[in-house]
């Protein structure tokens, strides 16, 4: 035999829908009611614009970091680009230093083993001329230094 217990609640009973609800309704049990925007407290009015405004100012601080970074992004690929081009334009002209040293020194020794009758320069073969007289229509007279003659030795750079 099986024992049921008594029911806590009596059973409710189907009213139609002529009926008022208010009256089928349980003394026990509370009636929920959605808040008027009136009876909405004020620090949660003012939570609710805090976090409306701090939404908006974030979508607007993101809008205007975004061309900031994309300006940040082309300097340095630009930069990049510059400073290639520039290893190149020092790596050509350090080529070029070495070819000019290579063609002296292919010239100087060139001239030691066949002199050709060259000299090295120095004080001695420079030539001198005076300044013109600051006379217009007078003849002027042109000096020449003295050149001593070549000394006979080894021409090297």
């Amino acid at each position: 035999m099986v024992a049921v217990a008594p029911a806590k609640y009596p059973p409710q009973v189907y009213s139609p829908p002529s009926a008022p609800l208010r009256k089928t309704k349980p003394s026990h049990l509370t009636e929920i009611r959605p808040l008027s925007s009136s009876d909405t407290p004020l620090w949660l009015k003012s939570l609710g614009v805090l976090k409306w405004g701090t939404g908006l100012g974030s979508v607007a601080i993101l809008a205007s970091l975004l061309p900031l970074y994309g300006w940040s992004a082309l300097c340095q690929y630009q930069w990049g680009q510059s400073y290639r081009q520039l290893e190149q334009l020092k790596q050509q002209e350090r080529e070029l230093l070495a070819a000019q040293q290579s063609q002296r020194y292919q010239v100087a020794e060139q001239i030691e083993r066949q002199p050709q009758g060259l000299v090295r320069q120095g004080p001695q073969q420079v030539v001198f001329i005076p300044e013109k007289p600051a006379t217009l229509g007078a003849s002027a007279t042109v000096t020449l230094a003295q050149v001593a003659p070549a000394p006979k030795r080894a021409v090297s750079y």
